[in-house]
């Protein structure tokens, strides 16, 4: 919301004019308005540039006569305007200078009033719109500076890209630390130079289609040593004007994820395998072992049968020796590679 200026009674006022009699006429009308403004005066430029260096920071408003001795015209708004920096400028100017006051505006000037058809109401409306302008103004730069520290000091990657042909506009610092591009190399690439040419269609549809309401996506990015990653993007388009918009977009690097998630499906994997061999394969032996027994237990005596049943068991017993060594070696192996 824009914050309307509503105290102007104690307004700090320049005016610049070498006319006398025109001074005594607009600093009447401005007391008559706003009885506790103060004003300084001055006829020429060089005075006026002096008292600017060493008070601009008490000034509110501007008023500025085009014609003064040393300097006139689109000279003297250009020098006024580059000295004065924000500060509101109302330019006050005859009839057959109301071309040169237009073009001013163009400049940065805030407003002009003709003077012969200056009264103390229309210079009063005039500086309440040029300060409630200025506040506006702030606002906007304000709103823009906050936009471009979180868009900057963001700690993900993003880019500004031109919503036309996804030229890059601008790169944060996390998109230069990450892809490795200096900013002025970004500003003469694409988005899609960062993508192999597989991924093109596919990236403009999800962003000018939004195939299946979807704002994000997994894709390969090409870092500028040729590495690649794997990421997710985000886009959000954002308005400039009326008639053009520009898109914002987020990437996420999520390599060091799908690795991870790979890994548990490997995991995973082994995990099946120990089981089943913990089910199936310890059970063979288990199985004649305990048959071995039986028959022992059948065969007592029966001295050469039972020596060679012994024997069996003994295989048996080597064999599910294996075995336990080999689901223990694979399982401190699952471990390792979950702990790295």
């Amino acid at each position: 919301m824009v914050k309307i200026v509503d105290n102007l009674e104690h307004l700090s006022i320049l005016i610049i004019e070498d006319n006398i009699g025109d001074f005594i006429l607009v600093e009447d009308y401005l007391l008559e308005k706003f009885k506790y403004a103060h004003i300084e005066h001055f006829v020429d430029f060089e005075n006026t540039k002096t008292f600017f260096e060493n008070n601009n920071k008490n000034l509110d408003l501007i008023l500025l006569d085009l014609h003064l001795p040393s300097l006139s015209g689109i000279e003297l708004v250009k020098n006024i305007l580059k000295i004065m920096g924000n500060i509101p400028i109302i330019i006050l100017t005859g009839y057959s200078d109301i071309a040169l006051a237009e073009k001013s505006i163009q400049l940065g000037v805030y407003d002009f009033l003709i003077k012969d058809e200056l009264n103390p109401n229309l210079l009063q409306k005039s500086i309440h719109f040029a300060l409630n302008r200025k506040s506006f103004i702030s606002q906007i730069e304000n709103e823009r500076i906050k936009f471009e520290n979180l868009f900057h000091l963001s700690p993900q990657p993003m880019l500004l890209l031109n919503y036309g042909d996804l030229k890059i506009l601008d790169a944060n610092y996390a998109a230069i630390e990450k892809y490795g591009f200096k900013l002025a190399e970004f500003l003469n690439m694409s988005f899609l130079d960062l993508h192999p040419t597989n991924e093109e269609t596919m990236v403009t549809n999800l962003i000018f289609e939004k195939t299946q309401d979807e704002n994000s996506k997994i894709f390969t990015h090409i870092l500028k040593n040729t590495n690649t990653i794997h990421v997710e993007l985000y886009f959000k388009e954002v308005a400039v004007s009326k008639e053009k918009n520009n898109i914002i977009v987020q990437s996420n690097d999520i390599t060091q994820r799908l690795k991870h998630l790979q890994t548990i499906v490997s995991q995973n994997k082994k995990l099946k395998d120990i089981a089943w061999t913990q089910s199936h394969v310890v059970r063979a032996p288990l199985a004649r072992i305990l048959g071995i027994i039986n028959l022992i237990e059948e065969e007592k005596g029966n001295l050469e049968n039972l020596l060679f049943w012994l024997e069996q068991l003994k295989v048996s017993s080597n064999e599910m020796d294996e075995i336990v060594r080999k689901i223990i070696e694979d399982t401190r192996n699952f471990d390792l590679n979950i702990e790295s």
